[in-house]
């Protein structure tokens, strides 16, 4: 009677644990109306493990006042390993940052970052969320969709980005 008792114990707990990995378990549709990633300035710390896409220095006539206009600095831009564009759209979960150095390679004003967040996020901004953080990734200057980073002054830019392939899905570097 013990080891039967002890069958059904352990058969019940397979039982749990398999249900319990299906609810835990993320949707693997590839919706993005269904799919949303939170990324906080913990998952942007490794995006020197990121793909390096372009390194650009000196002021870009489209970006005028935004990441950095000095004729020393350099733009270096990261893609996580998310942020391969299919269909002329990123899929939920990629990350882009935009590391801005002097001629000295000397960190300069703040990380600028786009995360495509997806779900019911940003509809208008096709789901990026923008970021602005310190360098030593501490404080989160600015965060939000397209009204309210920066002022709306990060959307308003990118949304050019689809303009005269110059870009896509909010993005400039291809």
């Amino acid at each position: 009677m013990r080891t039967i008792l002890t069958m059904v114990n352990v058969l019940a707990l397979a039982l749990l644990l398999s249900v319990n990995l299906a609810c835990d378990k993320k949707s693997t549709d590839s919706n993005d109306e269904e799919q949303e990633f939170v990324a906080t300035t913990q998952d942007f710390k490794d995006y020197k493990n990121w793909t390096l896409k372009a390194t650009e220095t000196g002021p870009d006539p489209f970006l005028k006042t935004a990441h950095g206009v000095n004729d020393n600095f350099t733009r270096k831009i990261f893609f996580n390993a998310t942020a391969k564009a299919s269909n002329g759209e990123y899929p939920v979960g990629s990350m882009i940052l935009k590391e801005l150095t002097d001629d000295q390679g000397n960190m300069q004003g703040a990380f600028t970052v786009m995360v495509k967040r997806g779900g019911n996020f940003n509809p208008d901004g096709n789901g990026w969320e923008w970021f602005m953080v310190s360098t030593d990734f501490s404080t989160v200057i600015t965060q939000g969709d397209n009204a309210t980073a920066g002022d709306g002054n990060c959307a308003s830019c990118h949304s050019a980005a689809n303009v005269n392939n110059n870009g896509l899905d909010w993005v400039f570097t291809k």
